[in-house]
């Protein structure tokens, strides 16, 4: 993997830093929890304009065909302001199931209208006591009827679901047929949502599916070809989330630096203390560790998918870990003032908690990577 930027690259870092470092900070991120959304729906317009959506899109739907590399970069700078914008759902899962889905005359339009921030799709696919990690078909089944199929049963904490103009549900279709992924429109009828807010700001949504009707071209994949591109879109958005986790705790050392030197104690800074230059070395080894190993996740996405799973669930360890570390050790550095909604440190530990959860947490990546250790 070659670690030099190249001038696009830098040039998508330089815009992200300028445009994400204009609306940052307590008094915007309270603003965005208080909207019916969770985010800025003028900034992710904005978002289209520069091309970040359209970054891992196809080109052949008016994507520019983005690396993971690029993906990784851009979702750094996203972390480092705690973007709340629905990319890794939108952008990232939704588009590259869209994209592999061999219908290229129907999802075209589609990815699209993805691309210029006009089309928001949310995956649905945890489930009450389902593995999020998986490779057997969820406990949400769709039945055959003679106009397609009647999709019944219930999914759990569907991110950024409440804004989302169509989901991506993961279903059984039985007989042995496996998972299958249907593109859905929450409007239809016997879909009930049920929208709350996550602990950091963003949105999420419980989804019942009572008898619900499905035309026969809502399905985009089944069977193998279903769960191998659930899995390689759930592995997309587990190294997305975790650049997005490295930029929020590359932030964190840059707070927690700036406050140790201003905060006084004794008559000097505490930043003096060598108890709390042991907690910045600690931070700042463990942030470093986390992009490392993030790095190595990426290389690893190229070499199949058992190859790619074991690195991303070895990435997802250390970050989670990494994650924990930084963020707790920031707010005690900021003592009762940490955990407090006025210090931007407090943002960042919710934030980095989430991340930690979304998409299995680190015990049960700790589980897919020992099985994936002991089975070779």
């Amino acid at each position: 993997m070659n670690f030099d930027r190249s001038e696009i690259q830098a040039m998508l870092i330089d815009s992200a830093e300028r445009l994400l470092a204009e609306r940052a900070g307590v008094e915007y991120w309270r603003e965005q929890r208080r909207s019916g959304d969770g985010f800025d729906r003028q900034r992710w317009a904005t978002f289209a304009e520069l091309g970040w959506i359209a970054l891992p899109l196809p080109e052949s739907a008016g994507g520019l065909g983005g690396s993971l590399e690029d993906i990784a970069l851009l979702n750094i700078e996203l972390g480092k302001t705690l973007a709340t914008e629905p990319y890794v759902s939108s952008a990232v899962v939704a588009g590259h199931i869209l994209a592999e889905a061999r219908d290229e005359e129907r999802v075209v339009p589609l990815l699209s209208a993805i691309a210029e921030g006009k089309l928001l799709v949310a995956l649905a696919h945890d489930e009450p006591k389902h593995d999020p990690l998986a490779r057997n078909a969820p406990a949400t089944h769709a039945l055959r009827s003679d106009e397609g199929y009647v999709l019944s049963g219930v999914k759990t904490m569907v991110l950024d679901g409440p804004s989302a103009d169509r989901l991506i549900v993961t279903a059984n279709l039985g007989d042995g047929e496996g998972t299958a992924l249907f593109l859905v429109d929450p409007q239809w009828p016997g879909i009930e949502l049920t929208p709350y807010p996550l602990v950091d700001g963003t949105r999420a949504a419980d989804i019942l599916f009572d008898r619900t009707p499905i035309p026969q071209d809502a399905l985009l994949a089944s069977g193998n070809r279903g769960a191998a591109l659930l899995g390689e879109a759930r592995d997309g958005a587990s190294v997305a989330l975790m650049a997005q986790a490295v930029g929020s705790m590359e932030a964190c050392l840059v707070l927690c630096g700036d406050y140790v030197k201003e905060r006084k104690q004794f008559g000097q800074a505490i930043g003096s203390f060598q108890a709390i230059q042991h907690m910045l070395a600690d931070m700042f080894v463990a942030a470093n560790q986390a992009r490392s190993i993030l790095y190595h996740a990426i290389a690893a996405s190229r070499d199949g998918a058992e190859a790619r799973e074991a690195a991303v669930s070895a990435a997802r360890i250390v970050i989670g870990e990494a994650g924990q570390i930084v963020s707790r050790n920031g707010v005690q550095l900021h003592g009762g003032y940490g955990i407090t909604d006025e210090y931007p440190i407090s943002h960042h530990y919710r934030r980095l908690m989430c991340i930690e959860k979304i998409g299995g947490d680190i015990g049960r990546h700790v589980r897919r990577l020992g099985d994936h250790i002991f089975a070779s």
